[in-house]
């Protein structure tokens, strides 16, 4: 496992930047049954570092909020495995918090399974409990559900409580701070005399069980709270907050089969670099097997559960071709985060003209991590937005040797389009334990597989914003517009930037906005064609402050540095280092002028967080050796 940056670097707005359709997490479920799912790297707005909402990849709108600024977590890139997390403090007076309105989706069910992945900070103390998320008022008053972690026998233990206190889930294993976890729960409500109706799990080992009196969760005009044990009765060092680092928050409205929550198990334990205790079947994302982490999803089948078709956050749809899947096997696949783009790739057969750079690795497993066979499947690439596609040129490209190179096995054609900028190739043999596989074309002119554009930012300076994007290829463009938007739905051209026209190089653009919009607003890219089709990218939020003034001198610093910010009181400096971990520095000062102690500071990069009355600042500096 590796880290990463791509887009993710960005302390604004991060969305799904793939921008195509997909199930749940790792293939499993859809928006009827997922009914929440927040991941840090995807649909953050956190415009000057204070999160202000996390939306909801579920498809189900619960996005969590939170207007307060003192209130607000903060987004960390690269804080695990490279992917971002948002971080929670311990302010015993403003504890940070995100709140999903009370709605329909979030209770009545007789089944709820949830999982996330987490870190806590040092120095967490067992005094306070810590919250992954809950919907209740108070522990007695409308609670329909809550999930965390409090002192029990003198360590930290994970709880559950389903329609109340009164039947309380513990686990049996403790939590140490400055540890990757991933946690998961099962209620099952439709036999509430079993002792097995929840269940607790620690990187998808068994940790806790209970039996529950309900076999529903009723419906409570409660708020859902991301980040606390909401209506906790504690106060002063009792008071509920994470501290600590969330990364990913899943929840379903019933109890995943074995194999379904295996599946996503898996998923998580690749993206976010953790190792599972139990069923650690996908193995193509360790470091020796070359860090294929990204998008993984799954099928498999255990006896009469079984899953023979999944598409997770990727472009993969992997199906089952007929009958079953074998018993007791798996097909995990993810990819190493290359490109999706043919450009500057030589590895590739002499009957090509081009690959993508991405490549995918499987594992095709049994239970046990031995190499089996599920039988052969159909394997679908959705290619919407990559440009024009002749299914003709398509190959399947697949390492049939197993040597690394794929330059010298023969591809294989046969791609049908399957309607929606997807296309399959049906009834494939080739994919089986460890390799990998990737796809070309016969013809770059009619189907050149490009990425027109690999990255977008958009970053207020001063009183300006500046916009940047790179492109990776080009055909038959002829400008870009650079809009922006108050709200995300009606967009004004800012201005308009010349494009190459044709490439198959990396490209850099940059425009400035002199007169931004005051606050919140929002910046997409639009590329336009000669031929004058157009195509919206993403966007991304930036927000400008009125007479913003926030100077750090010298930069770069040795022994310390000064903070100035001539607008109101500065409340707070905090300082995260390249891996996203908090660095205690000695700082002092009133008003708007700080001083900041960085002697024992390593030379190196550093984000700089100042909290204010009104909301937060940051500022990448450096110390210089």
């Amino acid at each position: 496992m590796r880290t990463i940056c791509a887009a993710f670097c960005s302390l604004f707005l991060l969305l799904n930047n793939e921008g195509h359709a997909q199930t749940g997490p790792g293939g499993i479920g859809n928006s009827t049954n997922n009914i929440l799912w927040f991941s840090a790297d995807a649909g953050v707005v956190a415009p000057m570092a204070g999160v202000q909402q996390w939306s909801d990849r579920s498809g189900n709108n619960n996005h969590a909020t939170q207007a307060v600024a003192a209130k607000q977590p903060v987004i960390i890139p690269n804080a695990m495995n490279g992917y971002p997390a948002v971080l929670f403090d311990n302010d015993q007076a403003n504890p940070d918090l995100l709140t999903v309105p009370d709605n329909s989706t979030l209770e009545g069910m007789n089944g709820l399974t949830g999982f996330v992945v987490f870190r806590l900070n040092d120095g967490t103390a067992l005094s306070a409990p810590r919250g992954f998320f809950s919907k209740r008022l108070s522990p007695d008053a409308q609670n329909a559900y809550g999930w965390f972690l409090w002192e029990n026998g003198g360590t930290l233990k994970q709880h559950l409580d389903i329609d109340g206190t009164t039947h309380r889930a513990t686990s049996t294993n403790s939590f140490s701070t400055g540890v990757n976890y991933l946690n998961s729960f099962m209620f099952h409500g439709a036999n509430p005399s079993n002792a097995d109706d929840q269940r607790l799990f620690t990187n998808n080992s068994p940790v806790g069980n209970r039996q529950e009196g309900s076999s529903t969760i009723p419906n409570h005009a409660s708020n859902l709270h991301l980040g606390a044990l909401y209506g906790h009765t504690g106060a002063g060092a009792n008071t509920t907050r994470f501290n600590g680092y969330i990364a990913e928050i899943i929840l379903f409205n019933q109890t995943l089969s074995t194999v379904q929550h295996l599946i996503v198990n898996n998923y998580l334990a690749a993206k976010y670099g953790t190792t599972l205790g139990t069923a650690d079947l996908y193995t193509m994302d360790d470091e020796a097997n070359g860090n294929y982490d990204h998008d993984v999803a799954g099928i498999g089948r255990s006896g009469s559960d079984v899953v023979d078709g999944s598409r997770g956050t990727g472009i993969i749809t992997i199906q089952h071709t007929s009958g079953s899947i074998t018993d007791n096997t798996y097909l995990f696949w993810g990819h190493d985060y290359g490109t999706l783009g043919a450009w500057n790739v030589s590895d590739m057969h002499n009957s090509l003209q081009g690959r993508l750079a991405r490549l995918w690795r499987v594992s095709e497993v049994n239970a046990s991590g031995v190499a089996a066979n599920v039988g052969n499947v159909d394997i679908t690439f959705d290619l919407s937005g990559l440009g024009p596609v002749n299914p003709a040129d398509l190959r399947l490209v697949v390492d049939l040797n197993d040597d690394g190179i794929m330059g010298n096995d023969l591809p294989i054609a046969g791609a049908v389009d399957v309607g929606g900028g997807s296309y399959t190739f049906s009834n494939v043999s080739a994919i089986v334990n460890g390799r990998r596989f990737t796809l070309g074309t016969t013809n770059l002119v009619t189907t050149p597989l490009p990425v027109e554009l690999v990255s977008f930012f958009a970053e207020a300076t001063d009183r300006q914003v500046n916009v940047d994007w790179a492109t990776a290829s080009e055909r038959d463009s002829d400008h870009f517009l650079v809009q922006r938007s108050e709200d995300a739905s009606n967009w004004t051209t800012i201005t308009a930037v010349p494009a190459a026209g044709f490439s198959n190089t990396l490209l850099h653009y940059s425009s400035m906005d002199r007169d931004p919009l005051v606050g919140l607003s929002y910046y997409r890219l639009v590329q336009v064609d000669v031929d004058g089709t157009s195509t919206p990218y993403h966007a991304v939020a930036v927000e400008v402050r009125a007479n913003r003034a926030l100077t750090v001198f010298p930069v770069p610093f040795q022994d310390g540095f000064t903070v100035q910010y001539d607008q109101e009181f500065l409340e707070e400096v905090v300082l995260f280092n390249t891996m996203g971990q908090r660095v205690a520095v000695p700082w002092q000062g009133s008003g708007d002028r700080l001083q900041v102690d960085t002697r024992h500071l390593a030379p190196g990069r550093y984000v700089l967080h100042v909290r204010t009355a009104s909301g937060s600042l940051h500022q990448a500096i450096l110390k210089a050796p």
